[in-house]
C-alpha cells in the first residue's frame, strides 16, 4: 500500500484546484489561503478537515504544517 504525503499546495494541485477556487470553497480570500499554503498561518482543525474533504485526500495524508517549523 502506497503511503503518499502531500503538503497543502501539492494536495490542492492534485485535486485540480487553483488557489482562487479552493479559497472560495473554504470561504476565505485568496490572500488568506496563500498564507496557509506558504506556511505563514496554520489551518484550524475544522478548516483542515474541510480542506481534506474538498481535495478528496485523506486528512492523515496531508501535512498541514510547514516542515521547517516542526521540531523533534
Amino acid at each position: 500500500m502506497k503511503n503518499d504525503k502531500f503538503d497543502i499546495k501539492s494536495a490542492r494541485i492534485k485535486a485540480g484546484f487553483t488557489q482562487q477556487e479552493i479559497s472560495r470553497k473554504l470561504g476565505m480570500s485568496r490572500q488568506t489561503y496563500q498564507k496557509y499554503e506558504s506556511g505563514n498561518m496554520s489551518f484550524r482543525v475544522d478548516t483542515a478537515w474541510k480542506f481534506a474533504a474538498i481535495c478528496k485526500i485523506s486528512f492523515d495524508s496531508i501535512i498541514f504544517l510547514k516542515v521547517s517549523t516542526l521540531q523533534v
